[in-house]
């Protein structure tokens, strides 16, 4: 089960390109409920796999991969994560090999970056690449991998968007309490239209939160807001209703009496700026 964080006030940027940091919910934000396990088993064989449509088009973006199988050759024992979109690329993070003594050779696997949240999704000298493990337990000829980066608490997987001039950021939590389990919990990223080098810095404030049934939305830098371009939806992504009212330098939003109490994302997305904020419903 999820948990959110109550806050009587929401003070906030639009995000640029120097604050795309993991656990930041943008835009688009999906909360997988109930978390999804996806393992292996390496007797019987199994393989389980995950798909994430990050942009909510046809098709997936991501996978995430559980196999696992025994031969007379060896084991194959992993979890990986992959980009079905060609445009989607992984956080890079290490290399591991293990010497394989009956071939003479290295056996070699691509480690994702495990992020905390707060870590900047792309610091400078961030690598970013396809296909990539997040454990592997494989072996044969006498070289067994242990690549545990990812077992333990919530990790983030760092995600890059790049369609020419086009950059844009996301995140999938995930949490791998063994070496073949991994939960896929949510994920959040920008829409792949929106060019993160068009945007600028603009402090929001929403007062106030938790609310009943209305609120202000206040623009501090410019006092302006397209009204147009405000969506509020549940934590599953569905569209919302509401009432929007322009007054001087701010709007007032107002609810319908009938939403229950709960967490809502009101997000706003023009060429000059992006923000999404968490809206908590309460009771009177």
């Amino acid at each position: 089960m999820k948990k959110y964080l109550l806050t009587t006030a929401l003070i906030g940027l639009c995000l640029s390109a120097s604050s795309q940091n993991a656990g930041t919910v943008f835009p688009v934000y999906v909360d997988i409920s109930p978390d999804t396990l996806i393992n292996y088993t390496l007797v019987p064989y199994s393989n389980e796999t995950y798909g994430i449509n990050l942009f909510g088009d046809a098709s997936d973006d991501i996978e995430i991969k559980a196999n696992g199988a025994v031969s007379s050759g060896g084991t194959a024992g992993y979890i990986n994560v992959r980009p079905l979109n060609p445009d989607v690329l992984i956080r890079f993070g290490r290399l591991d090999s293990v010497y394989v003594p009956a071939y003479s050779l290295w056996y070699v696997t691509k480690v994702a970056k495990p992020l905390n949240a707060g870590d900047p999704i792309d610091p400078p000298g961030a690598m970013w690449d396809t296909m990539q493990y997040i454990t592997d337990h494989s072996g044969y000829g006498g070289g067994n991998k242990n690549v545990n980066d990812w077992i333990g608490g919530d990790k983030y997987i760092g995600l890059k968007y790049q369609n020419g001039s086009t950059t844009a950021y996301g995140w999938i939590r995930v949490q791998c309490p063994v070496e073949d389990s991994c939960y896929v919990k949510d994920y959040s990223a920008m829409p792949s239209t929106v060019s993160i080098n068009e945007q600028s810095m603009y402090n929001v404030l929403i007062y106030p939160n938790p609310v009943n049934t209305g609120f202000y939305l206040k623009n501090i830098s410019t006092n302006t807001f397209d009204r147009s371009k405000l969506k509020l939806t549940d934590m599953y992504g569905k569209e919302l209703k509401f009432k929007t009212e322009v007054m001087i330098g701010e709007i007032r939003i107002d609810l319908d009496e009938t939403l229950p109490e709960g967490c809502y994302m009101l997000e706003y997305i023009s060429k000059d700026c992006i923000f999404s904020k968490k809206i908590i419903k309460v009771s009177r």
